[in-house]
């Protein structure tokens, strides 16, 4: 079943452009998905008391245009081609008939102690199943690993950034990680019109990141790495 609900646009979402922060833009798909589960008896807390948690691998959005503080917005979100241990999830909002944005995502559901992979067959997602898809392709990395990244920063988790699993929140990287583009920095008037982010290792409050950056084609690549020398999370914004 498809997800549906109504948002305001919040005004503390505005940044300095006067547009919508693409964190913002993905916070409102994922608690589309969050009442879904709430609603069908699946909650985030009550996932984690029973000692699972749904982990965010990857993430593929286009931001057609910009959201303002007070619109009021659809959101959708729904399920598909669940297999293995990988959880399918798209989303899509709304501003009146016409589309913002859409998202294809890839999860997976891990035990919240042991760490264990569980497969989809091990919980019921037919509740929150729909037989759709979205028109947007999602690599299984980044597409240019191999770029010449160089430092443009470091930032420590913190209590701001972090969730009920002790480490940065998915939707927090987006605009971590567009606060360190050059065009930005220099205070230009700027928007993400496409992201692809793939979360490879967990940031754990405390945790300090250095993050490193490339153009590579007119893409804006990203690459944050912890003080242990794992790779924490890899990213492509496309800006105009």
């Amino acid at each position: 079943m498809k997800y549906t609900c109504t948002f305001d646009v919040n005004s503390h979402d505005e940044d300095l452009f006067g547009g919508i922060r693409p964190t913002a833009v993905l916070r409102y798909m994922q608690e589309c998905a969050n009442l879904q589960l709430y609603t069908t008896g699946c909650s985030y807390k009550d996932m984690f008391d029973s000692g699972k948690a749904f982990i965010l691998s990857r993430i593929n959005a286009s931001i057609y245009t910009d959201l303002h503080p007070h619109e009021k917005i659809t959101a959708e979100s729904w399920l598909y081609d669940c297999h293995g241990v990988v959880f399918n999830r798209f989303y899509k909002l709304y501003r009146g008939e016409d589309l913002v944005a859409e998202a294809a995502s890839v999860w997976g559901l891990i035990g919240v102690h042991d760490k264990k992979i569980h497969r989809v067959t091990e919980v019921d997602a037919s509740l929150h199943s729909c037989d759709e898809t979205v028109d947007i392709d999602i690599p299984r990395r980044t597409i240019h690993r191999d770029a010449e990244y160089a430092l443009c920063g470091e930032h420590t988790v913190s209590y701001a950034d972090c969730d009920m699993n002790g480490h940065m929140n998915n939707t927090v990287y987006a605009d971590m990680l567009f606060s360190f583009v050059p065009e930005v920095r220099r205070g230009q008037n700027c928007r993400v019109v496409s992201l692809n982010v793939s979360y490879l290792n967990e940031a754990p409050f405390g945790c300090e990141l250095k993050i490193y950056t490339a153009e590579v084609d007119g893409i804006r690549c990203f690459r944050t790495v912890r003080g242990d020398g794992q790779i924490n999370a890899e990213a492509e914004f496309i800006i105009e």
